[in-house]
């Protein structure tokens, strides 16, 4: 919730936090310290700077009636921050020039699509706080177990929670102008067109064999491009069909129908058949392979790592960013595994 105050509303408005609870955070000086530097980056002009934030405070009637308050109704907070272009200005500031100001402004106008929010929601909040989009929408039906906490940034005061809200809450702490759609019921074929409808870009992160080929069949009919890193052996796959739209879904690795999760006769038998999605089950690292012959007999889901959770996450933020500029990229499919870049001299015991 955005909240606008004038000049001679903040002493009632702070009674008003302070009689239900709220929180008030008021970092505004600061703020405005930051977007005088942006505007202003010699340090040799700090006086300049003074009557830059001096002038804005006087235009806007007071620092209360300045900018907009943020209300976090789940932390029971409200913040104080620059207005909607301002912050956008300053937050992606130190982008500049990996990304430049007009790279910023045109990314700022497309639309993303997660689907599947363990890896996903790493990716997400990665291209979010990147500035990739103006606008995300997120589908993932899952809640968030203990387990999902070696890996995934999220709290044990999370537990049970939705992990689309999870991920929209940390985007919104972020940054609070980004907009959030959130599908808390999954992808299905009930509501995929309707997720799809608007997209630039999808980003292909969850555990379901169906969803995974319907939905590149789906994207493939759009000319949508679609960006898939699995935490094992750093998989990307990058299908434009935008600019190959004879691509085959999926490199034409997976072209029959797949069955549903419950249709496998052992745990095991599903995890080979999702490996297929990851090169194949030869193309998985040892360990791994070791680990998911031990699921429902010693082991209780499949081996991922934070490490590895980030690392996917960053190779879906670099081919983001770079279709989303126009980079007409080749459709790849394939390892990058960090393993065989930087090699030991000792194999582990």
């Amino acid at each position: 919730m955005f909240i606008g105050l004038k000049a001679g509303d903040y002493e009632s408005f702070r009674t008003f936090c302070r009689q239900h609870h709220i929180i008030l955070i008021e970092t505004i000086d600061r703020q405005l310290m930051d977007l005088a530097a942006a505007r202003i980056p010699s340090t040799d002009h700090h006086a300049e700077r003074e009557r830059f934030i001096e002038g804005i405070i006087a235009a806007n009637g007071g620092r209360a009636s300045y900018g907009t308050w943020v209300y976090f109704p789940w932390e029971t907070k409200v913040v104080h921050l620059l207005d909607r272009d301002e912050y956008f200005e300053v937050i992606t500031n130190r982008n500049r020039d990996k990304i430049t100001q007009d790279e910023q402004h045109d990314l700022r106008t497309k639309c993303i699509g997660v689907v599947g929010l363990s890896v996903g929601g790493e990716a997400a909040v990665t291209v979010a706080q990147e500035h990739l989009c103006g606008h995300i929408v997120l589908a993932d039906f899952d809640r968030l177990d203990l387990s999902n906490l070696n890996r995934l940034h999220a709290g044990c005061d999370e537990l049970g929670q939705p992990k689309s809200m999870i991920v929209a809450r940390r985007i919104a702490k972020i940054d609070p102008y980004i907009e959030v759609t959130v599908f808390q019921d999954g992808l299905t074929a009930g509501n995929a067109a309707q997720f799809l409808d608007g997209l630039d870009l999808l980003i292909e992160e969850c555990d379901s064999l169906q969803v995974k080929r319907d939905v590149r069949i789906m994207a493939k009919e759009r000319g949508l491009n679609v960006v898939y890193s699995a935490d094992e052996r750093g998989f990307l796959s990058i299908e434009p069909y935008q600019y190959w739209p004879d691509l085959r879904p999926f490199h034409g690795r997976v072209e029959h129908p797949q069955l549903p999760r419950e249709a496998y006769a052992t745990p095991l038998a599903f995890m080979q058949a999702l490996s297929e999605w990851m090169g194949g089950w030869h193309n998985l690292s040892e360990r791994s392979r070791r680990s998911l012959e031990l699921i429902g007999e010693r082991l209780c889901g499949y081996p991922q790592l934070a490490s590895e959770a980030r690392y996917a996450a960053g190779q879906v933020g670099h081919i983001v960013r770079r279709l989303l500029l126009g980079e007409r990229i080749p459709p790849y499919c394939g390892n990058l595994d960090l393993a065989d870049l930087v090699p030991s001299t000792r194999h582990p015991q």
